[in-house]
């Protein structure tokens, strides 16, 4: 066995869950109340009333306003920030009714929410936002969002994915329109693979298809080069959790079950963390990286495969000195699954409910939804929408046509239920005490469902 380890702090629960608790009701009417009625004065609102009106944004992605100041061709963006400030200096240049949309707050995602939610608060929220799938249905439970009929407003829900068009959803109405998804894939040193005899004849890396032939692989790489297979971060990083997760997924399993009560004792659950701590008994891969440390070592070339989001892959086949691709993650048991996550852009409720602002904000999301190619090319996320995906443009930027098969079929979003970052955090603290101290399996997960069933409560 691998030594045993401090147990790194489990992951805090974020502000999000705790200042929307204290929040309460959205702030403006009830519910339900007069939904229908609001949603007609929107679609009904004039070319004449949108002239001129101003509109405040929320969004993480950093700052770079300066670097970007009257640029407009989003092909010039080399980063997320870049991409979609270029996108809105864009909108406000080009729209037909002069909305001027401005930066009202955000910036990193980690310290985002802390930001948003005070606006929420304070009942003076930005008039679009940014949120992760994940989080959407927190507001939208406590009618903390707009809800709109998409197809009214010329925003075509049709071409999205299936994955993208579940995600805007909640309790049956609309409250988001997608803008990406991201997800776990294996970026690949195809120099280390190429030694250990993992690159078939068509030059593309041979993936394998079962635990056991997974196992093998991690064996071959470091037989034959010396090194671990894989590069992951385990301390206080989320990386590990989505692998985890995806093995999970890939079983037709999930942590949370189809009528919302907790899932995680499960024989898929099992499994999945049997096989990563074989992976991890045998060296074929490590717990003592965080996100950038795991990042280093595989730059570095010290291990064969880097386990990172598809965020990165822009920056990677630019700058990596050595053979470089992408895969989709292998799929290992019954089907293809990969952890993802997404972001979308949602329209807080405002103090009087003024239906030319909202209509002004939905323009402006139809605009970033209409360019989600550019968003998409210019920073590796996954376009949500089928006809990018399959597009001549989208196949020809680096590395896309190597995880089709994830932005198509193999997402896999969390569960979109109440408080799912203090639910993550229930399960990602039992996995760090088996991967961290040893904790048997069998007790990690006994104990991980009780304290979800009990949070669920």
């Amino acid at each position: 066995m691998r030594k045993t380890k401090t147990a790194v702090a489990a992951a805090s629960l974020t502000a999000a869950a705790l200042l929307l608790t204290a929040c309460g009701a959205g702030t403006g009417p009830g519910a339900g109340e007069d939904a229908g009625a609001l949603e007609d004065q929107i679609t009904a609102v004039t070319a004449e009333q949108l002239k001129g009106t101003t509109i405040t944004m929320s969004r993480m992605f950093g700052d770079c306003e300066e670097s970007t100041q009257g640029v407009v061709d989003p092909a010039l963006a080399t980063t997320e920030c870049e991409a979609i400030q270029i996108l809105t200096n864009k909108f406000n240049a080009e729209n037909e009714y002069g909305i001027t949309v401005e930066r009202l707050g955000g910036t990193d995602w980690n310290s985002y929410y802390d930001a948003f939610n005070a606006s929420i608060a304070g009942g003076e929220p930005a008039n679009i936002a940014n949120l992760h799938d994940y989080s959407m249905s927190d507001y939208a439970k406590r009618d903390q969002l707009l809800s709109f009929d998409p197809e009214a407003l010329g925003v075509d829900m049709t071409d999205a994915t299936e994955q993208a068009q579940k995600s805007v959803m909640w309790d049956g109405s609309t409250y988001a329109v997608p803008f990406d998804a991201h997800a776990l894939v294996m970026h690949v040193n195809t120099d280390v693979l190429a030694k250990a005899g993992y690159i078939g004849t068509d030059g593309r890396p041979v993936l394998p298809t079962s635990p056991e032939e997974l196992l093998q692989m991690g064996k071959d790489v470091k037989d034959k080069t010396g090194l671990m297979l894989f590069s992951s971060g385990f301390a206080n990083d989320d990386m590990a959790w989505r692998f985890f997760y995806s093995l999970v997924r890939q079983q037709g399993s999930d942590v949370i079950s189809a009528d919302g009560s907790a899932e995680v004792d499960t024989e898929a659950a099992a499994k999945a963390l049997e096989l990563i701590d074989a992976l991890l008994d045998a060296g074929y891969m490590h717990t003592n990286a965080d996100y950038a440390g795991s990042i280093d070592e595989w730059k570095n070339q010290q291990s064969a495969i880097l386990l990172n989001g598809v965020w990165a892959i822009n920056e990677y086949a630019a700058t990596t000195d050595f053979g470089y691709t992408v895969t989709d993650l292998p799929t290992v048991f019954d089907a293809p699954a990969a952890w993802a996550s997404s972001h979308m852009w949602v329209m807080p409720r405002q103090k009087g409910d003024d239906p030319v602002k909202y209509r002004a904000a939905l323009e402006f999301a139809k605009f970033l939804y209409d360019n989600t190619d550019a968003w998409s090319i210019a920073t590796g996320h996954i376009a949500p929408r089928v006809s990018v995906v399959e597009s001549d443009a989208y196949l020809a930027a680096p590395e896309r046509a190597n995880y089709t098969q994830t932005a198509l079929t193999g997402i896999s979003f969390v569960p979109q239920i109440e408080n799912w970052t203090a639910i993550k955090s229930l399960i990602h603290a039992q996995l760090d005490e088996v991967w961290f101290s040893d904790k048997a399996i069998a007790d990690a997960l006994s104990e991980a469902q009780a304290r979800v069933t009990q949070e669920l409560k």
